[in-house]
């Protein structure tokens, strides 16, 4: 990668943003794992661009590098009933529940080697974070928030059902439970700063059919709700859970994900294909995947560099695709002091801009002649600036490495997107996909 001087973000802006032509759709990079049985659940490690698969039936875990599709792990776990999957980056665990023997393993999110159990009592299914190392577990003893640590627990719900899901916002600090009553979805919120107040809920007006997925967007502002009936995709005001919109996907929803700037969203249903929302008004067709065999339900995970998709499909396989053919790739998620490395792939001997914002913002430049509108999704207020351009080698490459700070007093996120050009006089930009990187709070080193 030759590196060139740095130019101002108004620079940058002053270029006109007309229309650079290249494919959208997504490919597949790697042969498909097989032989997986039985649906546990699918994790995004965001330290190192791999996806964790838990197979039930055999107690496997999976691991597989979201950037070539290649196998990490295989190995063998506690025996049969493993379900859901979490991880820490704080405090560097992958938490796995096991219901059949009622614990809790914390592994070592490289090795897979196993740190501790921690035995609950009760059997464990869902999981998502809370604060400073607890997490937010669906038993068949109710709903707990469990300190990882002291085992300390307190109910937050009696009775939920054990195939419930849960999740929280960006910094944990709310999580959402969602679990199907006689053919409708409840969706309930919990304050995790004070585990005392009345939870709400949507009992009064429950969504109709069977919860698929929950995801929270980056402003913890949006609460998306994925059932398997039409019009199937759901947006509730995450503090107040009314209903805001509907996405319709039609019936028969098997997996939903949302980007981490919150502003693209995907979803699988029946058929062998991912599609995709671009999150804008008026609302947007984005890039499409294209599958050997449609998703089973709960089988969709998006990597948390936004770029890199994993499938558990209705044949039993695992596959791993790219969304983009202009990508960024890094770790989600970087401590104080750590060094992290940026790979950027577009076209041979084109320039590029490395951009960076501090929050995530939603800025449409038009609609792609392809499958995807281009859009800058880094706030243009809110710190943005250009790290570097630089102009890609012969295969298309370049790498970007950097420090984190050493004197953040609280976690920073960071949006980072790329645009390519064949001139740095020309008016034509492509954009890449983007995505957020988290500097963790000084707790966590």
């Amino acid at each position: 990668m030759r590196r060139l001087p740095r130019r101002s973000a108004a620079l940058w802006l002053a270029l006109p943003l007309s229309l650079l032509a290249c494919g959208q759709s997504g490919t597949n990079r790697a042969q498909p794992i097989r032989g997986l049985a039985t649906f546990g659940d699918l994790a995004a490690d965001p330290e190192r661009q791999w996806i964790c698969a838990a197979d039930e039936a055999t107690g496997r875990l999976i691991v597989v590098d979201v950037r070539d599709g290649s196998l990490q792990h295989d190995v063998a776990t506690a025996g049969a009933g493993i379900g859901g999957l979490h991880y820490d980056p704080c405090h560097r665990t992958l938490c796995a529940a096991v219901s059949t023997r009622k614990r809790l393993i914390l592994y070592d999110p490289v090795t897979l080697l196993q740190n501790s159990v921690l035995n609950l009592g009760v059997a464990p299914f869902a999981l998502t974070s809370g604060p400073a190392g607890t997490i937010v577990v669906v038993t068949d003893g109710g709903l707990l928030h469990v300190d990882t640590t002291t085992l300390a627990r307190t109910e937050l719900l009696a009775e939920v059902a054990a195939d419930a899901l849960v999740t929280s916002d960006r910094d944990a600090v709310v999580a959402f439970a969602a679990e199907t009553v006689s053919g409708a979805t409840i969706v309930h919120r919990f304050d995790l700063l004070d585990l005392g107040a009345p939870p709400l809920d949507n009992a009064a007006a429950p969504l109709p059919g069977k919860v698929v997925e929950l995801a929270v967007d980056h402003a913890g502002s949006r609460l998306y709700v994925g059932t398997d009936v039409a019009p199937g995709i759901h947006v509730l005001d995450a503090a107040t859970l009314a209903p805001v919109d509907t996405i319709d996907v039609g019936d028969g929803l098997t997996g939903m994900a949302l980007n981490s700037t919150g502003l693209r969203l995907f979803w699988t249903t029946q058929h062998a294909l991912v599609e995709s929302t671009v999150l804008v008004e008026p609302r947007l067709d984005g890039p499409s995947v294209a599958l050997q065999q449609p998703s089973r339900e709960g089988g969709l995970c998006l990597a948390s560099n936004n770029q890199d998709i994993v499938v558990w499909d209705a044949a039993e396989q695992l596959s791993t695709h790219g969304i983009h053919p202009f990508a960024i790739r890094a770790p989600a998620v970087l401590r104080q002091g750590e060094t992290g490395t940026m790979t950027l792939h577009g076209e041979p001997d084109y320039f590029f801009y490395l951009l960076i914002s501090l929050e995530p913002a939603a800025n449409l430049i038009d609609r792609h002649a392809g499958a995807d509108p281009r859009l800058i999704e880094l706030s243009l207020l809110a710190g943005f600036s250009v790290v570097l351009v630089g102009q890609f080698d012969a295969n298309g490459d370049a790498t970007y490495v950097d420090t984190v700070p050493t004197d953040l007093p609280t976690p920073m996120d960071t949006v980072w997107q790329a645009a390519q050009t064949p001139s740095l006089v020309a008016p034509s930009f492509g954009l890449s996909n983007a995505m957020v990187i988290r500097f963790l709070g000084p707790e966590c080193q």
